[in-house]
């Protein structure tokens, strides 16, 4: 059934907590903003929420932490839609006094549910896409391009600092190694990857590695042990510098994770490296713009496999 336009009416989203999934929900988001007349608020992880800021895509955005959720609990909110399966969002919701609540039935605690949706496989834009339809949205878009705003400030930030390290644009790559300690699996080894960029570096192409401050020191000793060393780019503060960077920048190559779809939710090509997970579900968006690398043992693709695709 459709929301009701008055502009009373207020929609709560609650977020998963990784970048990709993140980047799955943005469709959704746009469609509310375009077709329905209400205010909208996400609970999301602080260190995401400016890619929600940057857009313009919610009117409040309410990080996680207890004490920006208590402010918020007089607030009478119509509807909450569960893009997390999480039992935390879900008692969230209760402790809200939100009566209505849409969700996928594999949530725990879906019993907390007033409507479910089912899900198929893995978090994705496809499955969002049914959370979307069920509040009576009409036209979802089925891929997250044109919707991120990527702004100035950053843009200027990430050209700087190529200016700086007397790097050109038109001929860098950015790659993109890790995963978090839990998705280890959709990894390729570390001398893989040195072998990948040893190869780029001769050719003359410049090699980024980016990742979070966390990664910084892993990411120090891969560039350590190349023949080039190639250049960090660590986002400290802001992902919108790392969204920044991608745009800029002639291709990305990297794991199914959430920098890849950061990068083609900006408008770079990318080389997406795919073991067991299926690129049909969570491969760069569109699919027929990208190149998919995928073998179900991901130990099995080879410095050639990778670098056969590369043309800049």
């Amino acid at each position: 059934m459709l929301i009701s336009k008055h502009k009373t009416n207020k929609i709560i989203f609650f977020h998963m907590n990784q970048l990709g999934d993140l980047i799955f929900s943005l469709p959704v988001l746009d469609s509310v903003k375009r077709e329905l007349n209400v205010e909208t608020y996400s609970i999301i992880k602080q260190d995401l929420s400016p890619i929600l800021t940057s857009s313009g895509l919610v009117d409040e955005i309410v990080p996680k932490e207890i004490k920006f959720i208590k402010k918020i609990r007089k607030k009478i909110f119509d509807k909450a839609i569960f893009f997390s399966e999480s039992p935390k969002s879900l008692i969230t919701s209760c402790l809200l006094k939100i009566r209505e609540k849409i969700g996928f039935e594999t949530s725990s605690l879906n019993f907390l549910l007033t409507r479910k949706v089912r899900r198929s496989g893995v978090p994705s834009l496809s499955n969002n896409r049914k959370l979307g339809f069920e509040i009576g949205l009409k036209t979802i878009h089925t891929d997250y391009t044109n919707i991120l705003n990527v702004p100035q400030k950053n843009l200027d930030n990430v050209k700087e600092w190529f200016k700086k390290n007397n790097l050109n644009i038109l001929k860098t790559i950015v790659i993109s190694m890790n995963a978090s300690n839990q998705r280890q699996d959709k990894c390729l080894k570390e001398n893989r990857w040195i072998d990948v960029i040893n190869v780029l570096l001769k050719k003359g192409l410049n090699c980024i590695l980016s990742g979070t401050e966390l990664e910084k020191k892993s990411l120090k000793k891969t560039a350590e042990k190349c023949k080039i060393k190639p250049k960090l780019f660590i986002s400290k503060k802001n992902i919108l510098d790392s969204a920044a960077l991608f745009k800029v920048s002639s291709l990305f190559i990297g794991i199914d994770s959430g920098s890849m779809h950061l990068a083609a939710a900006v408008g770079t090509k990318c080389i997406g490296i795919f073991g067991r997970t299926d690129p049909l579900q969570t491969g760069p968006m569109p699919l027929k713009k990208h190149i998919i690398i995928k073998k179900n043992n991901i130990t099995q693709i080879t410095t050639e496999d990778i670098i056969s695709k590369v043309k800049i």
